[in-house]
């Protein structure tokens, strides 16, 4: 009987050992779960660090329109007003949207219409316009019809990788008074004849 109750302790306190053994690794592992995906999270490809999202809200774009266009034509421009409510200056160096395309920071010098050098910087609680005929984000390469009611959201990348997600920028027809930007002997891109509109826009 002594026997008995002593391989009976002993398997008891091996059960024991056993399930904090156990709860031990589980602990750990989710430990390691979370560093790995903490690590994911922050990278992309081959150890490519990706930059921050900034709060919502920290850009945002006032009074924000895209230029409907037809078939007929493969670009269009987006226009507004940024607004930096952060106290540093943000340089911009990257644009991508939500629709097809291929996604630039330009501007018209002289009236020619080009890529900016070196992106758009909006100043520390401060503001930069997006206009025909000054500063503006240019949509190439969409065959598409851009049509009234449909909307974009653009993405900003700033020079340090941190991203600014602009939303629900809505599609509008210009009113008649369309500027046509051309292209000096510099520019590579064929914008020749890109009827970009006027300051007013239609909803």
């Amino acid at each position: 009987m002594k026997t008995f109750m002593t391989r009976r302790g002993a398997a008891l306190a091996l059960a024991a050992t056993v399930s904090l053994t156990l709860a031990a690794c589980s602990d750990d592992d989710s430990d390691d779960a979370a560093q790995t995906t903490t690590a994911t999270d922050s990278t992309t490809g081959a150890g490519e660090t990706t930059g921050a999202v900034a709060e919502q809200g920290a850009v945002t774009l006032e009074d924000g329109y895209v230029a409907a266009k037809g078939t007929d034509k493969d670009m269009t421009a987006v226009f507004g007003v940024l607004t930096n409510h952060t106290d540093q200056d943000i340089h911009l160096t990257k644009v991508t949207g939500s629709l097809p395309g291929t996604y630039q920071y330009h501007e018209v010098v002289d009236g020619a219409m080009r890529e900016t050098s070196d992106g758009l910087t909006v100043p520390a609680n401060g503001t930069l316009e997006l206009a025909p005929g000054g500063y503006h984000i240019m949509i190439m390469d969409n065959s598409d019809e851009i049509a009234a009611g449909d909307v974009l959201t653009l993405t900003l990348t700033a020079e340090d990788g941190t991203t600014y997600e602009l939303t629900d920028i809505p599609v509008r027809v210009q009113q008649s008074g369309h500027e046509d930007y051309s292209t000096d002997e510099t520019d590579t891109d064929d914008m020749s004849g890109m009827d970009m509109g006027g300051d007013e826009a239609d909803n």
